[in-house]
C-alpha cells in the first residue's frame, strides 16, 4: 500500500470513529443527546464540522441532562513560613530535616507596587502574588542534583509520594501529564464533592523523580449555591468549541471531555465559579466551556 493510500485509510477510520462515537450518543435516550439538533442530518453536520476543524474525537461525550449549581469559593489562606517550607520539602524530600529560613527577598516598595512577593529558601526562590498564585523554582543558576531518571509511571508515583500528608493538598489528585522541553510536567487539580475543581492547580516540573519547579493555586471551597440549572448538552459544548478552535492546520484529537469547576484567579473575599466543560486536546490545549453560557471561559 502506498503513502497516499495509507493516508485516505487512516482519514477514513478517523472519521467512522466520529461517526460511531456521535452516534451511539444521539441513540441514547436523550440522556447526553444532541438535543440541539433533534435530526440525524445534523447529526451529521456536527461530524462535517469536526472533520472541517480537523478535530477528532477519541472519547465518548459524557451524559447530558445533569444538573449543576455555582460553587461558592474564597482564596486560600495560609501562614507563609508553613507554606514555604511544605513547598520545600516536596522539591527535598520530607527526609531532609535541615530546614532553611524563609527570607524576603525584595523591597516592599516594589512589592507594593507590582503586587508580587519574593522570598529566598535556601537554593529556592518562592513567589507569591496578589492574586493567590504561588511558584517556587530554583535560583538562577542553580542545577537539580542528579535525580534517577525512571519510567513515566515510577515519576508520576514518586511526585503523588512527595505531596501526600500536606494539609492543604489533601484534596489534590493526579489529573494528566504534559511533555515539557526538560522533562514531563505533572498536572494535579484539586476535587470537591466528587467534581473537579480545575481553578485550584499544582503543575510540577520534573527532573528525573525531583521537581525543579512548581505552580500552586489552591482554593477553599465552600459550598454549592442553591439554584440548580441543567447544564448545556456536552455536543453543544462541542460545537462551542469548534466556533472557536484556531488550529485546524493539524490534527488534534480530543482526548478528555468531563464537566468540573473553572474560572480565572481572582483577588477577591469570595466568589461563585461556574460548571464548565472540560475538553482536552492532544496537543496539550485545554479548553473550558461555560456549562450554563456555553461561552469559551478565557
Amino acid at each position: 500500500m502506498d503513502l497516499s493510500k495509507a493516508k485516505t485509510v487512516l482519514i477514513m477510520t478517523f472519521l467512522f470513529l466520529n461517526f460511531f462515537l456521535l452516534y451511539q450518543i444521539f441513540e441514547d435516550e436523550g440522556k447526553g443527546s444532541l438535543s440541539t439538533f433533534g435530526r440525524k442530518e445534523e447529526l451529521s453536520r456536527l461530524e462535517i464540522a469536526l472533520y472541517e476543524a480537523n478535530l477528532f474525537l477519541d472519547v465518548p461525550l459524557p451524559k447530558g441532562g445533569i444538573q449543576v449549581a455555582h460553587l461558592v469559593v474564597e482564596p486560600f489562606k495560609f501562614q507563609l513560613d508553613e507554606l514555604a517550607i511544605e513547598l520545600w520539602k516536596i522539591f527535598e524530600g520530607r527526609e531532609n530535616t535541615t530546614l532553611p529560613t524563609v527570607e524576603e527577598a525584595a523591597d516592599k516598595a516594589d512589592s507594593e507596587k507590582t503586587g508580587v512577593n519574593k522570598y529566598a529558601i535556601g537554593e529556592y526562590e518562592l513567589i507569591v502574588r496578589k492574586g493567590g498564585s504561588i511558584s517556587l523554582k530554583l535560583k538562577e543558576g542553580s542545577k537539580v542534583q542528579n535525580s534517577n531518571s525512571g519510567s513515566r509511571e515510577e515519576i508520576i508515583q514518586s511526585a503523588q509520594e512527595r505531596i501526600e500528608g500536606i494539609s492543604f493538598m489533601k484534596n489534590f489528585i493526579y489529573d494528566y501529564v504534559q511533555e515539557g522541553q526538560k522533562g514531563p510536567v505533572l498536572n494535579f487539580r484539586q476535587e470537591y464533592d466528587s467534581f473537579p475543581l480545575y481553578a485550584g492547580y499544582l503543575q510540577l516540573f520534573m527532573h528525573g523523580h525531583k521537581p525543579e519547579e512548581c505552580y500552586l493555586y489552591c482554593l477553599e471551597p465552600i459550598g454549592f449555591a442553591e439554584q440548580k440549572r441543567e447544564a448545556i448538552p456536552p455536543s453543544t459544548a462541542l460545537l462551542r468549541l469548534i466556533e472557536a478552535y484556531k488550529g485546524g492546520v493539524r490534527q488534534a484529537r480530543i482526548i478528555d471531555f468531563s464537566l468540573g469547576y473553572y474560572s480565572q484567579e481572582y483577588d477577591a473575599e469570595r466568589w461563585e465559579i461556574p460548571p464548565v466543560w472540560r475538553i482536552r486536546l492532544d496537543n496539550g490545549e485545554v479548553y473550558y466551556i461555560n456549562a450554563f453560557t456555553g461561552n469559551l471561559e478565557r
